[in-house]
């Protein structure tokens, strides 16, 4: 193992140039400075070891104008487990998960993340004005630089190459991780995508809608959060022990919930929260697809059980979404572009700038070359997430069946797909949702019975392949208060379904069975996944 001071005497990777590199050592559970781009950029103004690292951190040259920040942290050769592990980017963030950095390095794992070309905080998009370069690097360009990077300073520390190339992250993390399978299938053997915000372009197309469906307070059109409350009530009603045989506040699927709005309308429900036409319209419009003037599909539509935390985290709460205006500003090389009126040729022209961009839709489903490199991934998505919709994972998963011709037992072998019910985005904000959400995903998940990194490892490693996903529901998502419930969750086309014993807060209460229509997604299917002729495209 060589010394942490003299890997920048000797660095020098073999495909970028660097422009200026630190090696420093850090003491476990020593509390260090972030660097000043990173604090101002609000990525947090310290972060702390787990483990004794070695911090390496460098400036990338990406292009003739750009460049990427990014470290790697190396663990001691008596805590190092021989592999690596990449980070992501939350939102459009530019910042070094150092939360995960250091939860993954505490695993023995060597650590490597980016800021994906630029300091900027997770909501905050106005770097991408008049910067195509950073917009690239942001989508493409960072995290691959950093891999190969990263890659090279682990074999010269350590004095032979990891074994094996990981990834985690959620979000745009998510994204992340489905674009490099995608454009750069050898970076990682094995690859954990939660909540992927793919299909990037025609998302921020829909968050921005949801300004234009629901107007803001004082609108006839809008609803109180105290109203979606009462909407919840109804979903739940019709879709929870109705549907999935438990009464328990999770929608085990709610791609089947159908309910019903109108029995909302003040002229039939006493309720003092009751929601007048013009309103119960505006419920109905929410938890439509966004289409094209063609009645193409371009994005699902937001989940029944989702639209409480849609609120609270903005999406309908009459607020501007803050990445969809900078993104679309970006689109049109305009500051002042008014994104409440973006509609449908603002969504062919973002969608017309995907390959100068870099691929940020990193929706084209072609996982040929992940596949021939015995890469694996583990796919989630959280089936009440407010801010992506938990659909657009399950239409991802079709379009790689239809894009490769592929059945579900082949797509086994190198994509499993996992539903969590009642989770939302990511635990956003504090927000994440009444479900068995945590499987070690994060730091605050990791204390969950099960970790998913682990479940990747054994897959990549032992071809030991995860049929379910075991959540665990702390009481108040506070570990020391112990454990409420545990729910397996099956891959995707399974459902998981209620065995009729029990209360349903044990694993064995329920059991996956097979969805035999999970192909079925076109025109009257639920949920609308295609088009009317079968195709994903757009």
């Amino acid at each position: 193992m060589g010394d942490c001071a003299a890997i920048c005497n000797n660095f020098t990777p073999s495909n970028w140039a660097l422009n200026g590199m630190a090696c420093v050592s850090h003491a476990a559970g020593t509390a260090v400075d972030t660097p000043n781009g990173q604090a101002n950029a609000q990525c947090g103004d310290s972060f702390t070891p787990e483990i004794d690292i070695c911090q390496v951190s460098m400036n990338v040259q990406t292009s003739g104008s750009s460049e990427t920040y990014m470290e790697v942290w190396l663990p001691s050769s008596d805590n190092y487990n021989g592999r690596t592990m990449s980070t992501d980017n939350g939102g459009v963030n530019g910042c070094v998960h150092y939360v995960d950095m250091s939860y993954v390095s505490g695993m023995g794992f060597a650590a490597i993340g980016d800021n994906a070309g630029h300091n900027g905080s997770s909501f905050d998009g106005t770097w991408m004005l008049n910067a195509n370069e950073k917009i690239v690097d942001w989508a493409d360009r960072a995290r691959h630089a950093s891999v190969e990077i990263g890659k090279e300073v682990v074999s010269q520390y350590y004095g032979n190459d990891a074994a094996y190339s990981y990834y985690i992250g959620c979000s745009a993390g998510g994204q992340q991780g489905l674009h490099s399978a995608m454009y750069h299938p050898d970076d990682f053997d094995g690859i954990i995508s939660g909540a992927p915000s793919n299909d990037f372009q025609n998302l921020q197309g829909w968050s921005a809608r949801f300004i234009q469906l629901t107007g803001t307070s004082g609108d006839d059109t809008f609803l109180t959060k105290d109203q979606w409350i009462l909407v919840q009530s109804q979903i739940e009603e019709e879709c929870d022990e109705a549907l999935d045989g438990v009464a328990d506040g999770i929608l085990e699927d709610p791609t089947i919930c159908n309910f019903n709005a109108s029995a909302l309308n003040c002229d039939v429900n006493d309720d003092s929260r009751c929601l007048t036409a013009t309103q119960v319209t505006t419920v109905e419009k929410v938890f439509t697809p966004l289409f094209n003037t063609d009645g193409q599909l371009l994005y699902p539509a937001l989940l029944p059980g989702s639209q409480v935390d849609a609120f609270s985290l903005g999406q309908l709460s009459g607020n501007v979404q803050g990445i969809a205006r900078d993104f679309f500003r970006a689109v049109h090389n305009d500051s002042s572009f008014d994104v409440t009126t973006v509609g449908q040729a603002d969504y062919r022209d973002a969608l017309n700038l995907d390959q100068q961009m870099g691929y940020p839709s990193s929706f084209n489903a072609d996982l040929s070359g992940f596949r021939n490199s015995n890469g694996k991934m583990i796919l989630y998505h959280g089936l009440a997430d407010p801010l992506t919709s938990g659909a657009n994972s399950q239409r991802f998963y079709l379009k790689v069946a239809d894009r490769m011709g592929l059945d579900h037992t082949e797509i086994d072998s190198f994509m499993r797909y996992f539903r969590i019910s009642g989770m939302a985005h990511c635990g956003v904000g504090g927000i994440a949702g009444a479900g068995a959400w945590m499987f070690g995903q994060n730091k605050a998940a990791s204390d969950a019975n099960t970790n998913i990194v682990n479940s990747l490892v054994d897959w990549v490693e032992n071809s030991n392949a995860p049929d379910t996903l075991e959540g665990t529901k702390f009481w108040w998502d506070e570990p020391a208060n112990g454990i409420q419930f545990t729910r397996n969750h099956c891959r995707f086309p399974y459902r998981n379904t209620f065995t009729g014993n029990g209360d349903g807060s044990d694993p064995a209460d329920w059991r996956c069975e097979m969805i035999d229509d999970w192909r079925e997604c076109g025109v009257d299917v639920m949920p609308r996944l295609c088009n009317a002729d079968g195709t994903f495209g757009y």
